[in-house]
């Protein structure tokens, strides 16, 4: 899969805008702004795009929600094998995702979308969940939280590692094979225990220990001599750094260029404060010109306005005195008219509260006839409701006479039938005895004993008529525990009847039979008691009451209802016809009346201010020789103004930015402060380095190291050879070994090999071991020395980070599944040196790998080369 364009709308900083990366290359593409751009609005939108559902309301698709409000939309092309696509989906308001071929036809959408791009990240997209997208200030291969989103992202990527390396090693079963192996190690390990000591050593006293110890006290003393050695190459290397970077520090054309450069930004910013005060010059002349304009201006207007008003306040007088004769007029037959309308209003209201007063008798007899029904029904209700009650009150009572519930029933059959079990064991166990009597029966607790065979569990006495009493005691050897048993669960069902008032369990289940029934019966009643009397008995009765008065209230005649209602109605409509035509005169009355008085209160007005006018205006023929006088001094200062006016805009477009050449200066001061230091630093070490690597010369440290080594290797192969009786089984431990190594390198082989090229960059020689478990790197060798990778510095983990998923990448395309490589803001950490080298590496996979990166420093990046990525913004 290749990635071709990205579309974010209503997506953060992008509020109410659609933005869109596009035309992304097949090789290394580059999007390089500054912050707050929105370069990880780009990657957290593409990364919802393919793992958050369109329905889904999370953190994540809030997050991608800006501060306005409305609906993030994400959209991506892709290129497949089969062709060109779009994917696009939307959240929060009316969610929706689809996929539109290249002809732009939609092929799915809703949840037939959501599969096809299962189908697609189940193809080729496992791996950008934590392993080919890197998020920005992600160092290592996948996130070190705790959260269940952390733990997610490490379980996917461990899966898509796995699923990776299964299939392009074959048989998984490799390494579990080695393991297997341990058994026989083991046995290995026992056989040598008989030739040499428990731990493996040779026997003291012997050949083969001396040579040993001698090997050992060499080998000690080499690795005594071995760090000194190193360091003498480590200082070595480090003043070859300190010389390049003095080099670079006193090169003549960079000290010349520093000089140069402070001192034009001492020029800059000097000629740009003196500009500074001929700007401040020419605005301090254009302000008193402007003021002086300003001045003359308020004097015309001033002028001008009090010769309008005196001549408006002349006109006014004029206006109002017609204004005052006109509303004196009107109000006076406006106030006839409404006396006249008041008389007849008060006339049509008398008539019809007459024929309102009479047909309020007449409805009152008329609602007692249907009053009288109505208190019929009520009392024949109230009787039947009484009756209900009464016979509902003696269920309920004969209800509560009875004790037995459902649950003492279950537990008394529970309690009978272990009652039964109990005599059941116990007669198993009992001695019986069978009495054949010739004459009377015999007796057992005074009733006559049956003719078949009876247990007899406890101590018991017969009395046998014409003999005596007969005691059988069936001992203590058999019938005990299960008489107890039998007198322990006859108690409990005894305690159970009695809790229930009865005496049997047949009489229980009588009583709940008829409990049952007398529920049942006070449902029914219940339900009658509701529909007689829904609101209750009182209630009933005091409707009864209130339809009784209303019958006792009424008057015994009345005259004809209808004929009333007609009247009354005629009589209402006349009322308020002549009402309305009263209120309305009434009102015109009002009005003509305030007209009145506003008409005469504004000619009043009126002569005031014409008074007032003609004494602010004074003789109006001077008044008309000063305004004169004033317009002809406006065009002077009009063209004083437009002069001092182009003067001081030629100085603001000329003017230079006073505060950036106050911080070119100060960045100029601080870049040749700062090469002093460096200056002086690298002096410094420079002599340290020296007088270190002098004394360690001197001591011929490697001579000696190699002195060492050949009497260690001498002493080894003398000792070798007091090996012959456990060379046998210590070869066979070794093949056992060998296997296994072969076994896992075959597993992490395909990435090893594309990972080598590519960490050879970077650190010529280095080795790096991948963890068995979690299948990512966990060991850095360099210069012999192996180093775990959580010791790693931020910046050499961050960069075998990015190179072991270009190697992963790579075997992604090699099985079929190529996948785009992500990276936001990545390489933070490393120095300038190494930042090239990673570049180098980039460019290495970008041969046949699509690499977007993501990056805010414009400057370190330009050196990555690659295809520069645009970002149109629009409105939407």
């Amino acid at each position: 899969m290749k990635l071709r364009v990205i579309e974010v709308t209503n997506v953060r900083r992008f509020a109410g805008q659609r933005a869109r990366l596009g035309q992304i290359g097949d090789g290394i593409t580059v999007l390089s702004q500054p912050n707050e751009f929105g370069k990880s609005t780009f990657f957290d939108a593409l990364h919802a795009l393919f793992f958050e559902r369109h329905n889904s309301r999370n953190a994540a698709i809030k997050a991608l929600q800006p501060h306005a409000g409305g609906a993030p939309e994400v959209a991506a092309e892709v290129e497949l094998a089969e062709g060109r696509f779009r994917i696009a989906k939307r959240w929060l308001n009316r969610p929706q995702a689809q996929v539109h071929d290249t002809n732009g036809r939609l092929i799915a959408q809703a949840d037939e979308a959501e599969a096809w791009i299962d189908r697609l990240m189940g193809g080729g997209l496992a791996g950008p969940s934590g392993l080919l997208w890197v998020r920005q200030g992600l160092m290592g291969l996948e996130p070190d939280g705790s959260s269940a989103d952390d733990k997610r992202e490490r379980e996917r990527g461990l899966n898509a590692r796995r699923d990776l390396l299964s299939s392009v090693a074959g048989e998984i079963d490799m390494m579990t094979g080695g393991r297997r192996m341990d058994g026989v190690i083991d046995r290995v390990t026992e056989a040598l225990s008989r030739l040499a000591t428990a731990t493996g050593r040779p026997k003291a006293g012997g050949e083969w220990a001396r040579a040993v110890e001698e090997a050992a006290t060499l080998a000690t003393e080499e690795a005594e001599l071995r760090p000194r050695a190193e360091r003498l190459s480590d200082d070595l290397i480090r003043r070859a750094e300190v010389q390049r970077h003095l080099a670079r520090l006193t090169d003549p054309a960079d000290t010349a260029a520093r000089a140069q450069t402070l001192a034009e930004a001492e020029a800059a910013h000097q000629a740009a404060q003196a500009h500074q005060a001929e700007v401040a010059q020419a605005e301090t002349a254009l302000r008193l010109a402007t003021l002086d304009a300003e001045h003359l201006q308020r004097d015309v207007l001033a002028a001008e306005s009090r010769a309008a008003r005196l001549e408006e306040a002349r006109s006014a007088v004029a206006k109002a005195e017609e204004a005052a004769k006109k509303a004196r007029a009107r109000a006076t037959e406006l106030t006839a008219r409404d006396s006249a309308a008041a008389v007849n209003a008060e006339d049509q209201g008398t008539k019809a509260r007459d024929l309102r007063n009479r047909l309020h008798q007449a409805t009152r007899a008329q609602a007692a006839q249907a009053a009288q029904i109505k208190a019929n029904d009520l009392q024949r209700r109230l009787d039947r409701a009484t009756e209900l009650w009464a016979m509902l009150n003696k269920t309920e009572a004969a209800r509560a006479r009875i004790r037995v519930t459902s649950k003492l029933l279950d537990a008394a059959d529970k309690a009978q039938s272990a009652l039964d079990l109990a005599r059941a064991r116990a007669e198993a166990q009992a001695v019986t005895i069978e009495v054949h009597p010739d004459g009377s029966p015999a007796l057992h607790d005074g009733q006559p004993l049956g003719s078949g065979p009876t247990p007899i569990l406890v101590p018991t006495e017969l009395a046998l008529p014409g003999f005596g009493r007969l005691h059988i005691d069936p001992g203590s050897a058999r019938g005990t525990d299960s008489a107890a048993e039998v007198a322990q669960a006859d108690q409990a069902l005894a305690r159970l009847l009695a809790e229930a008032q009865v005496d049997t369990l047949a009489a229980a289940r009588t009583q709940w039979a008829e409990a049952q029934q007398l529920e049942a019966e006070v449902k029914q009643g219940l339900a009658l008691c509701a529909e007689v009397a829904p609101d209750g008995v009182e209630a009933l009765r005091a409707a009864l009451a209130r339809a009784q008065a209303e019958v006792a209230d009424a008057p015994t005649e009345a005259e004809d209802v209808a004929a009333l209602t007609k009247a009354l109605t005629a009589a209402e409509t006349d009322e308020a016809t002549a009402r309305a035509a009263a209120k309305a005169a009434h009102e015109l009355a009002v009005i003509a009346g305030e007209a009145r008085a506003a008409a005469e209160a504004n000619r009043s007005n009126a002569a005031r201010q014409f008074d007032s006018a003609l004494s602010e205006a004074g003789d109006p023929e001077a008044l008309v020789a000063l305004i004169a006088d004033l317009k002809a001094r406006q065009p002077t200062l009009a063209n004083i103004c437009l002069g001092a006016q182009e003067a001081c805009d030629r100085l603001r477009a000329t003017a230079p930015d006073l505060v950036t050449t106050e911080a070119r200066l100060a960045r100029a001061k601080g870049a040749v402060e700062q090469a002093a230091r460096d200056l002086a630093k690298n002096r410094e070490d420079l002599a340290s380095l020296n007088a270190t690597i002098t004394a360690l010369a001197e001591e011929g440290i490697e001579e000696r190291l190699s002195t060492l080594a050949g009497a260690r290797a001498e002493s080894e192969a003398r000792a070798a050879r007091y090996e012959a009786e456990v060379r046998a089984l210590t070869r066979l431990r070794r093949a056992l070994d060998e296997a296994r190594t072969l076994a896992r390198d075959a597993y992490f082989g395909p990435v090893l090999r594309e990972l080598q090229p590519l960490l050879a960059i970077l650190y010529p020689g280095a080795l790096l071991t991948i963890d068995d478990t979690s299948l990512l790197p966990a060991t850095l060798t360099r210069k012999g020395q192996a180093e775990s990778f959580e010791i790693l510095s931020g910046g050499t983990r961050e960069q075998v980070a990015i190179l072991t998923r270009l190697a992963f990448a790579r075997l992604f395309a090699a099985s079929g599944r190529p996948v785009p490589v992500i990276l936001d803001d990545a390489l933070v950490h490393s120095d300038d040196d190494r930042i090239e080298a990673m570049f180098d590496a980039l460019h290495r996979s970008a041969r046949d790998q699509q690499i977007l990166v993501l990056t805010c420093r414009q400057r370190a990046f330009a050196a990555l080369g690659g295809t520069r990525a645009e970002v149109t913004v629009d409105a939407t």
